[in-house]
């Protein structure tokens, strides 16, 4: 018996071409959706570095002797670029704004949101003692301080030794200090220019104290991030470079935010007198009346001088938040 002849339907010419046309189609779409989630997940998943403590927390906090926070240095940064201070084109592709009230504190507080507001000591990796300031925010682990990113990875090196003191004032330490138990950044910033600032984000992660969870006693500050910049601020801090000494809080209320292209981001600046060592201190907006973290002291420039300069918060700024708080 004969086998069977089987009938082959081929496609004319056009069809053959245009059905290889769309497979490429297909093809090229897979490969940009690809590409696209990866970018999307690495976004906020890839682009923070965590960095362990080893140091014991008892180690460190028998560290910062009164002599020792009396003598610490402030830890000063300057930008040197003129033209990215320069206003311009700027960004407007920016995320969902979003915000998280705060954490009040657990017994109660009469100083809340104030009392989130904190001095941070360190020593660098050549063992210099230098301060900066810090907040601690509303969070999941009611552990976390947002501060700038050259107060936990200095000139190449991740920081030792950290504590935040919250109402540091003079000496006195009504609350007490944790200290750091993890260290987290961009990682643009690890791998940032000099004067590249947009970047210079910090969380750290602190050991409960005898007393607790660092929120649970002095609160936690609500949060803001992709808002407006043209808006009025609150700016505290421990400023320590001529002409203050860093041993109390000083502000800078009610000044009006200007956006600037700087270092391929965007950073927003206030009038603003602070010096080294306010660095990493919060600037509020207000929300309906309430105090939402919304940028922090970070940065002064000779182009722009009696102004104090913050990257702006948008997606890297949650994305690393989100990061800490699971942390």
């Amino acid at each position: 018996m004969m086998p069977r002849q089987q009938r082959l339907i081929q496609l004319p010419l056009v069809g053959r071409i245009l059905l290889y046309l769309l497979a490429a189609v297909y093809l090229v779409y897979l490969v940009t959706l690809g590409n696209f989630l990866y970018t999307w997940v690495s976004s906020f998943t890839e682009t923070i570095v965590e960095h362990q403590v080893d140091t014991n927390p008892a180690v460190a906090l028998k560290h910062w002797t009164a002599a020792n926070m009396r003598d610490a240095t402030d830890a000063d940064e300057q930008s040197s670029i003129a033209s990215d201070l320069i206003p311009g084109s700027i960004d407007t592709s920016l995320g969902k704004a979003a915000q998280q009230e705060g954490q009040p504190p657990r017994n109660g507080n009469p100083s809340y949101p104030l009392s989130t507001v904190g001095k941070v000591f360190f020593t660098n990796a050549a063992g210099r003692d230098m301060t900066c300031s810090g907040t601690a925010v509303a969070s999941l682990n009611h552990s976390m301080v947002d501060t700038a990113g050259h107060c936990l990875y200095w000139n190449g090196d991740w920081v030792q030794n950290l504590i935040f003191c919250p109402l540091y004032d003079n000496g006195s330490t009504p609350y007490g200090c944790w200290a750091a138990r993890d260290l987290e950044v961009p990682s643009d910033w690890i791998h940032a220019k000099p004067n590249d600032y947009h970047h210079d984000l910090g969380m750290a992660i602190v050991s409960p104290s005898s007393q607790g969870d660092l929120t649970d006693l002095v609160g936690g500050a609500g949060w803001a991030y992709n808002q407006p910049a043209d808006q009025a601020y609150y700016a505290y801090g421990y400023p320590a470079g001529f002409p203050f000494d860093g041993q109390t809080r000083k502000s800078c209320e009610n000044s009006l935010g200007k956006s600037s292209p700087h270092g391929g981001g965007t950073v927003v600046s206030i009038p603003c007198n602070m010096t080294g060592g306010s660095s990493g201190g919060p600037w509020f907006i207000k929300i309906n009346g309430n105090l939402y973290l919304n940028g922090h002291n970070d940065f002064t420039s000779f182009i722009r001088p009696g102004h104090m300069f913050s990257p702006y918060y948008d997606d890297t700024w949650y994305a690393l938040y989100d990061k800490a708080q699971h942390t």
